[in-house]
């Protein structure tokens, strides 16, 4: 069975491309992922100091 997932040529090296190209991949989509949610943090925690400030402060 494994001979229809890797066919008997000389392409082992081509693999090891594709295997390092997918873990590249992978971890800028993650890197892109952190950042996403970074930011999205950082406009949730600026949101609520601002609500924050506008319930203590003493205007009537």
């Amino acid at each position: 069975m494994s001979h229809l997932f890797f066919p008997a040529d000389n392409s082992g090296e081509r693999r090891s491309g594709q295997a390092m190209l997918e873990y590249v991949l992978v971890f800028v989509a993650l890197l892109g992922l952190v950042a996403v949610l970074s930011l999205f943090l950082y406009a949730v925690k600026t949101q609520s100091d601002r609500t924050m400030d506008l319930v203590g402060s003493e205007y009537p």
